[in-house]
């Protein structure tokens, strides 16, 4: 403080003691006067005030019998080995307390609330009125063929938006709860996939079954794969496998199928026609050994396709086998012939290598290596020291001026409803709504692998998204679960998959220092997040509300890569043994194919209210005289301006339903604007759209995939809210790029956006070049975009909260809530 001899040093670091107050100016000086009367009894008072602060620091985070935390002097820094242990310090018996906590969740049943997810009884509801067979085709209760008729998903159906307005803000009548049901008829003469609009649920007896498609409309090739489907393919498989026992076992050290060997199917898409079923697949090692994971790091290079349209597997055959990218072989006898003949190159990895693939592989600690300095100590924790500040009915969350709903499917993923700040609707839909993934890779069956995560299910597809409690949230989040239907086995069940909690930001929300002023407020936000699991990825999705109004929306990947096989020998490659044109090598046999991971997302903004309009505010630079012109007709430029160039910002309200992309030539932001509603400076109340994406779609436009994928290539799109248009992908197109039907360019059909109800959808992402860091386990990456307020306030949004403020002109003093020592609270909800 030495450099501002003028500021009292106070201000800058206050006694942590002091509550939470303000003073008025006769209370300071009261206090000068007494503390300059007893000094000698306040420095007493000091010292021991701080004795009894550090016990009660060493005390608070201690375990239940009192024992002290540990900790080291702060006198110096001194040279440590990881091999030092501190002794704890067992503290004298004092009463510590457990922090105060209450459950933030009530008792109110999801079904009670209009967007919950579906519950694993309203899904038994829905199968035992299907099962029934008096609305349609008789449902089978157990397939095991894909001749018989069967529910593939069923998740929430939401209400029709003005209805669930009109109950929400209007006293309306509630809207009843209806499930989407996707029904994979086999059975049918000419089999194909329906869906269907079941409800209200509650009661049975009162529930219809309406069709939402019409027979045929879905093609029964375009169908999503399910596990009776890759029964029948491993079925088909095993006589091939069988007869390429002597080539596996001599290339892939002694391995045999199906012990050490598994074959991966989902090499998407099963061709470009929905006419068409061609299933490539690819050999892999069973790296995980005794435990039910796929892994998609240790690939083989032994492929092939199988022909498997419609329903009869009796017509279903393999064909165009490769080895080493060798091929096509027509059958297996084909390729067992070349690779007996020695006339193709072959591979044999060392002996014993299989036996190394677990320790590769599994994300368990390396005990080989040595323990950082420290790291059998507990890392840092928070926790609520006097008990959560929100609340959840049923699926509502309150929190510091904020309420939404929080809802989601099993296809599509998570999602939240009707969300308000200070009273006011934000935005009616905030949800995820696909994943798109393109690979690019030197591998048989593997190149031109594109993936629509919603086909497989972002929220509970075959692999359950379960909360790993200290890892994916803090100990004192509340655990929120949510349902899917697992179709091999026609059941419902409840996962633990959502969490919501406070997050303390650990960092300023908003600060300022001078020589006479000190403020801040801490930034502290409600999460709701959410981890999925879709295969060999993991996905985490996370919704955060700050206290000034924004809302950060982003999506974390991890998990591992799909690897190929590195082939040393590769007659396409250079004399780099490093890389090549796809990637990097990453292990002995492995390379990590480049890829994209694209997400994307429904953003229905109501600014206040459904009539909004959509505006850009292009960040210019030019000259002055360009920058007048936008305003006025001027001619001269006025004598007060030192340079001729300046930026400046032009105003454009769009007329028309359009894609945008990000452009850092060509700036600009996105906004969205209610045309009727003005803040206190006249100016339209807004929200800004802020993507926060390091992706941009690369492939031609004529590219087979670019119409199913075409959510991709914009960064927002706009488009007038419909009801029929609740998607911005269907989870069939991938499986028929050559006729999809609920790609995002069929949206926009140039129809007004002005003083309409709108929707916003937006994509982010990123480029994933994988490199050795990404095994075994991809650490976090990371995307996402922020809703900002853009004059939606008169001011900061931030002042009706407690904030650090002290001010040496009027002797102002202000500090946010403190709190007593207390020991951490065990809390499972």
């Amino acid at each position: 403080m030495a450099d501002n001899p003028g500021f009292d040093e106070s201000i800058s670091n206050p006694d942590s003691s002091r509550k939470y107050r303000v003073q008025s100016e006769e209370q300071t000086k009261s206090q000068c006067f007494i503390f300059c009367s007893h000094l000698s009894v306040l420095f007493v008072f000091v010292v021991g005030l701080v004795g009894g602060i550090l016990i009660g620091i060493y005390a608070y985070h201690g375990s239940k019998d009192s024992t002290s935390c540990q900790n080291e002097s702060s006198q110096g820094i001194g040279t440590r080995t990881g091999t030092d242990n501190l002794t704890p310090t067992t503290s004298p018996q004092r009463n510590i307390v457990q922090c105060p906590n209450r459950n933030p969740k009530d008792d109110t049943p999801y079904e009670s609330t209009v967007f919950a997810p579906l519950t694993v009884n309203e899904m038994k509801m829905v199968s035992d009125i299907l099962w029934q067979g008096s609305y349609i085709t008789t449902v089978d209760r157990t397939p095991r063929s894909l001749k018989e008729t069967f529910i593939l998903y069923m998740y929430l159906l939401p209400p029709r938006k003005e209805d669930a307005i009109r109950y929400l803000y209007h006293n309306g009548m509630k809207p009843g709860r209806y499930a989407r049901v996707h029904i994979q008829r086999g059975a049918e003469q000419v089999p194909d996939i329906m869906e269907y609009k079941v409800g209200p649920l509650g009661s049975s007896s009162n529930a219809t079954v309406i069709p939402l498609t019409r027979p045929g409309e879905i093609h029964f090739n375009s169908r999503p794969y399910d596990g009776v489907e890759v029964t029948a393919l491993n079925r088909l498989l095993d006589g091939d496998m069988k007869a390429l026992e002597s080539l596996m076992r001599e290339s892939f050290d002694d391995a045999t199928f199906p012990d050490d060997l598994f074959i991966f199917f989902f090499n998407g898409p099963p061709g470009l026609k929905e006419t068409e079923r061609e299933t490539r697949f690819v050999i892999g090692f069973k790296g995980f050994q005794t435990i039910k994971d796929v892994d998609l790091i240790n690939l083989l290079p032994l492929s092939g396709t199988v022909h498997n349209p419609g329903t009869n597997t009796l017509d279903w055959y393999t064909h165009s086998y490769y080895y080493l990218n060798q091929g096509p072989y027509r059958t297996v006898s084909d390729l067992i012939a070349e690779y007996n003949s020695n006339t193709i190159r072959k591979v044999r990895l060392p002996a014993g290598y299989r036996n190394t693939l677990q320790k590769r592989l599994f994300s368990e600690r390396d005990e080989s290596l040595p323990l950082r300095e420290y790291a059998d100590r507990p890392g840092a924790r928070s926790y609520m020291p006097q008990g959560p500040r929100f609340s959840i009915s049923g699926t509502k969350v309150k929190w510091m001026d904020w309420n939404f709903h929080i809802s989601g499917g099993q296809l599509n993923g998570p999602a939240l409803f009707d969300i308000r700040f200070k009273g006011n609707r934000i935005a009616y839909e905030l949800a995820v709504n696909d994943i798109a993934l393109e690979y690019a890779m030197d591998a048989s069956a593997q190149n031109g692998i594109i993936y629509m995560d919603a086909t497989y299910g972002i929220m509970g597809g075959d692999t359950p998204s379960t909360i790993i409690r200290d890892v994916d949230c803090p100990s004192y989040a509340t655990i929120l679960n949510t349902s899917y239907w697992h179709s091999f086995s026609q059941n419902a069940f409840d996962m633990k998959s959502i969490c919501v909690f406070e997050e303390d930001g650990q960092e300023a929300l908003w600060r300022h220092f001078s020589t006479n002023f000190a403020g801040g407020m801490r930034n502290r936000h409600l999460v709701v997040r959410v981890p999925v699991v879709i295969g060999n990825y993991d996905y985490i999705f996370d919704f955060k509300f700050y206290i000034d109004g924004k809302l950060y929306t982003n999506a974390k990947a991890s998990g591992y890569i799909q690897a190929s096989f590195w082939d040393e020998h590769n007659p396409h490659a250079s004399g780099d043994k490093t890389r090549d044109a796809f990637g990097y090598r990453v292990s002995d046999y492995q390379t990590g194919p480049i890829h994209d991971h694209m997400f994307g997302f429904k953003v229905d903004m109501d600014v206040i209210d459904s009539n909004n309009s959509f505006e850009l505010v292009h960040w210019k630079a030019g000259d002055i005289l360009d920058a007048l012109k936008t305003q006025s007709n001027i001619t001269q430029v006025p004598p007060y301006f030192i340079y001729n160039q300046t930026r400046y910002l032009e105003y454009e309200t769009m007329r028309r339903e359009a894609g945008l992309r990000l452009n850092y030539d060509n700036q600009k932001l996105f906004v969205v604007v209610n045309e009727n509603m003005r803040n206190k400076w006249g100016v339209k109340r807004g929200y800004q759209i802020v993507p926060l994406s390091t992706a941009a779609q690369s492939l031609p436009e004529n590219h087979p995939a670019m119409k199913a994928l075409s959510f991709t290539k914009y960064h927002v799109t706009v488009t007038k809210r419909k009801e029929e248009e609740q998607y911005l992908s269907s989870i069939y197109d991938i499986n028929r790029m050559d006729n999809p039907k609920g790609y995002l360019d069929l949206m926009l059909d140039n129809e007004s956006i002005v003083n309409e109800d709108v929707v916003n959808w937006v994509t982010v992402g990123f480029l994933h070049v994988p490199t050795s860091e990404d095994l075994p386990m991809t650490v976090r990456v990371e995307s996402g975009f922020m809703l900002k307020p853009f004059n939606f306030f008169d001011t900061t949004a931030t002042f009706d909260m407690p904030q650090y403020s002290e001010s040496q002109g009027n002797n102002n003093v202000e500090y946010e809530p403190t709190f007593d020592a207390c020991i951490e609270p065990n809390t499972e909800y």
